[in-house]
This record gives structure tokens, sequence and C-alpha cells, in this order.
């Protein structure tokens, strides 16, 4: 398999690890090259490379594990070069303007792109059900320091639907991204965001109503080396990874 990593960080160390036994070859951009220097001393099949060059290399995935920003900045220009996607910071597409333009430009092609389920499961069961829900709740309870708070007793800092949710906090709503975008419709997706000083570490909590069922799920996700990101984030490109190369493939 050759992949091409858009982002060099701790995210894109995790799958190298992981895959390292089904990875000829790994391309790596990252504006701090730095980053990609580490990443070849520990892995010998990592290569740097600029993002124009992704044209005319032989790729079968390009990963997107860099940022928000990164998505927004060069999403199009991957999609012009007519390489398949995988996207990890969905939040990008809680911008309305850039999630229009990339789903027009894709519509104009024949790329693939895959939006993983990154800090959440219960993907699957969405998409099999999406219209036929009629609402789901994210609760995520954070550390109060994350917050830039210090307070003794839980606190809701929010409570509305994901569009006000992706105006008020735009650095995290990757997770209440992620549910609209399964669900085809952001206006179904309730968040509420608590301060909580009981806890650790951040537990989404997702709560769906529908005509099928009613079902209830918890992620309580260890960190990755990066505290911004949670190690099943990753995890959940290496499993997606694993599921497109198998003719025995599990779940939806």
């Amino acid at each position: 398999m050759k992949l091409f990593f858009l982002g060099g960080g701790n995210s894109a160390k995790i799958i190298l690890e992981e895959m390292y036994d089904f990875i000829e070859k790994a391309y790596i951009y990252d504006k701090n090259k730095e980053q990609v220097d580490k990443l070849k001393y520990i892995f010998d099949n990592v290569e740097y490379k600029e993002i124009n060059q992704i044209k005319d290399l032989e790729v079968d995935y390009v990963i997107e594990v860099a940022s928000v920003e990164a998505l927004k900045e060069y999403g199009l220009k991957i999609l012009d070069m007519n390489k398949d996607l995988i996207v990890l910071s969905t939040g990008a597409f809680a911008d309305k303007i850039f999630r229009y333009n990339f789903v027009k430009k894709l519509n104009s092609t024949n790329n693939k792109v895959y939006v993983v389920s990154g800090a959440i499961g219960g993907i699957d069961l969405i998409n099999a059900i999406y219209d036929k829900i009629e609402k789901i709740t994210l609760t995520t309870r954070k550390p109060p320091k994350s917050l830039g708070l210090e307070i003794t007793e839980e606190k809701i800092i929010f409570e509305g639907n994901s569009i006000e949710a992706i105006e008020r906090f735009p650095k995290n709503v990757n997770v209440a991204v992620t549910l609209s975008l399964a669900a085809r419709n952001f206006e179904k997706v309730e968040v509420r965001i608590i301060a909580d000083p009981k806890v650790e570490r951040n537990i989404h909590t997702v709560e769906i109503i529908s005509k099928a069922g009613n079902y209830k799920f918890e992620f309580e996700n260890f960190p990755s080396k990066n505290p911004k990101t949670s190690y099943l984030a990753p995890l959940s490109i290496v499993g997606l990874l694993k599921n497109l190369n198998t003719n025995f493939r599990i779940g939806g």
C-alpha cells in the first residue's frame, strides 16, 4: 500500500506504527518539515513530498491528519489531482461555503472521500438509519481547565444545535460535524457541552431517537501523545484502511 499523508504529527506516527507491515511507501507533507524528519528517523518507508507532487505519485489514498485549516487549504487541490482522500479533521465541513465547494468539486470527479468516525463510534448505525432519525443529542463533558475555567461544580457551557455549536466552538466541533454529516442533517444534532471537574478527559455521550429504535453510546477516550487528539481518532483510520483492503468486511 502506498499512502500520502497530509500532516506528519502524532496521528501519522500512530498509523505508521499500526500499519507498518502493510505500507510499502509513505509520502508525507507537513509545513513543519522537522516533523517528517522525525518520522524518517523512525520508519524506513517515509519520504517527504510537497502537496503539488501528489499528482505525479502512485498512491492508493491521501490521508489528512493535519488540521481543519489544512483540509480547507488543500482539500480541493487534492480532489483536482484525482486522488481518493481519507479525512480526519471533519470540522472543516462546518464551514458551509467550504462544504458546498468541496462536495461540488467531488461530484465532478471519480474520486472517493472517506470520512472516518474519529473520536466516536456508532457511525455505521447512523448511516443505516439516517432517514429515520428524529434527533441526535451529543453531550460532551470536558475538564474545566481545557475550557479555561476554574470551577468546583459542573456547569453547562453550551446547549443548542450543531450549527450554533460550530459558531461558538469552532475548534471543538469534529465530533458534532461527524454526527451531522452521518445524519445528513446539521439541524437534527443537538449539542451540550459541560465543564465537569469530576472528569479527567473528554467524555462523549451520543443519544439517538429514531423510528428504528433508540440508542445510547458513551465514549471515554484516552488521549494520544498529543493531548488535543484522542488515541481512537488515528486508530479509526487504521481500521478503515484494513477494512478497505480485505475481502471479508465487517460492519457498515
